[in-house]
């Protein structure tokens, strides 16, 4: 009898079926609970391994995105100043959404010190994801980074006031008016230290007075303002010029209070009773490690010597001698706008800087006026941009000056002076 494998076979016939022919017949149309798990395992694993591997790849441009905006904002900082405003927060998201191809959005935390601004910018990114994988079909993925940026800031809270004694000379000649007739000098001299001291700068002052010799001293406090007004109306012009003794007592008053800044300025017409002594007064002082300003009152008989002299005895301990500390008025408006510069130079002159600069070219200055900053450009020469805010860095003392007119929004409005020099470093 032949056998049609197509027909249906009963359960009698496949009774009788060799052996071999039952174990090939399939089973159509069946399949096992156990392989559809199977599947299904195998499709999750698969497709979450593949997930999974996308949100590393995710999680390392986030990290990348965090750390490429928090340095971003602080260099947007260091050159453009704070707040960090809406303007500056879109200049630092646009470098961190460069660093990778998914939709990025950018938190920021901004902590200020004394001495460092920190940012702290967290970066998170939305994934799509399998739903029964991740069952929201998204998941977020974040990377945060910290970074630095040091600074110096000064201002009336923090800066410790420098200290300035005044060394007036009421010998003889300050009786004599200035050239062309008009007030006598004392008189002059007079109404502008009165009008210095009660500008309410952010000096200590003391003073001494002298003639043939020291005749009255006001040490270096806070209540000398009044008893330096006080004596002057006390005393009037007489005698010779000991200059040398005056220069000496100055340094007395100074060495006897903490060294915030110690700074003397000699008030003189007339040229001293010996030049060696007051010669070696002033380098006395220098190798205290104190700054002289000599302010000459000049006059059409005034000679050379008293010039030169002026200049000799005025500069820093480390340049000696120079003639950009030695001042001359020839008048008495002259004489208040020098006062105004000498005071000027010492209130705004900031430092040192610490640690010092790097690259002296990467120094960023700025004026903070309540929480707005504005940024002074650089100058080689603060006599020449004296019209203008700017300001210069002096490398011998790693200070920073500022002109007269940067300065006067220290001095009128109180504006504190904001040093940047470093570049940004991460944190974390």
């Amino acid at each position: 009898m032949s056998f049609n494998a197509a027909a249906p076979v009963g359960a009698a016939a496949r009774e009788r079926l060799p052996t071999s022919v039952r174990r090939r017949q399939p089973e159509r149309g069946a399949v096992t609970p156990a392989i559809v798990v199977a599947c299904l395992l195998a499709s999750a694993l698969s497709l979450g391994g593949i997930t999974l591997g996308r949100m590393a790849a995710v999680r390392s441009d986030a990290q990348r995105s965090a750390d490429a905006a928090a340095l971003a904002a602080l260099q947007v900082i260091k050159e453009r100043g704070l707040p960090f405003d809406a303007r500056a927060k879109a200049a630092a998201e646009a470098i961190a959404r460069a660093n990778t191809p998914n939709p990025v959005a950018i938190t920021w935390q901004v902590n200020e010190t004394a001495d460092a601004v920190t940012i702290t910018a967290l970066a998170t990114v939305e994934v799509d994801t399998p739903r029964f994988v991740f069952l929201d079909g998204t998941t977020q993925v974040q990377g945060r980074a910290s970074a630095s940026l040091a600074q110096t800031k000064f201002d009336t809270a923090e800066r410790r006031l420098p200290k300035l004694s005044l060394v007036l000379d009421y010998s003889g000649s300050m009786d004599l008016p200035f050239s062309g007739g008009g007030a006598r000098a004392i008189d002059v001299l007079e109404d502008s230290v009165e009008g210095l001291l009660n500008a309410g700068l952010e000096i200590e002052y003391g003073a001494v007075f002298y003639s043939s010799n020291v005749f009255r001293t006001v040490p270096v406090s806070p209540g000398a303002p009044n008893q330096i007004m006080s004596t002057m109306n006390s005393y009037d012009a007489g005698g010779n010029t000991n200059t040398a003794a005056g220069l000496a007592a100055a340094g007395n008053l100074l060495q006897a209070v903490p060294d915030t800044g110690r700074y003397v300025l000699l008030v003189s017409d007339g040229e001293p009773n010996d030049f060696g002594s007051a010669r070696n007064a002033a380098a006395a002082l220098w190798d205290r490690d104190m700054t002289i300003f000599t302010l000459e009152i000049r006059r059409s008989g005034s000679g050379a010597a008293l010039d030169q002299f002026m200049t000799d005895v005025a500069g820093t301990p480390t340049n000696r001698r120079d003639r950009n500390y030695h001042y001359v008025a020839t008048s008495a408006a002259q004489l208040v706008q020098e006062f105004r510069r000498i005071v000027s130079t010492i209130v705004c002159k900031v430092g040192p800087l610490s640690p010092a600069p790097s690259d002296p070219a990467g120094i960023r200055v700025f004026l903070r006026e309540g929480t707005i900053e504005r940024a002074v450009p650089a100058t080689d020469d603060l006599g020449r941009d004296v019209a203008l805010e700017r300001y210069r860095y002096e490398s011998t003392d790693l200070s920073v000056r500022l002109t007269a007119t940067a300065c006067d929004a220290v001095l009128e409005r109180g504006a504190a002076i904001v040093v940047r020099s470093e570049r940004p470093g991460l944190t974390q």
